[in-house]
């Protein structure tokens, strides 16, 4: 009979660590400030609308082309972000028109 107490309680104190193990045991989100997530976000683009052009070198049409494909994308995709307000919107598609 002391056998079956003692089995019981060990299987309690190992469930038990179990329990707070796997509860402290979660991910570490980190959270990124506003301005980080943002530079973040228009550096990805600028990398994608620089990988996009350079293939072109100097035809100038298919570079205005692909250009304003891109920038058209950018703005729905950022126009749907919560990070950004109508007139971030429009900073972040000037700065990415000039490059």
């Amino acid at each position: 009979m002391d056998s079956v107490i003692v089995y019981a309680l060990a299987g309690i104190v190992i469930l038990i660590v179990m329990i707070v193990l796997t509860v402290r045991g979660g991910t570490i989100k980190v959270v990124q400030s506003k301005e980080d997530k943002r530079v973040e976000i228009v550096s990805g683009y600028k990398k994608q609308l620089k990988e996009a052009l350079a293939p072109h070198g100097n035809d100038k049409q298919a570079r205005i082309t692909i250009k304003n494909r891109l920038l058209k994308k950018f703005s729905d995709e950022i126009s749907q972000n919560i990070f950004f307000d109508k007139n971030e919107i429009r900073e972040i598609i000037l700065e990415l028109s000039k490059n």
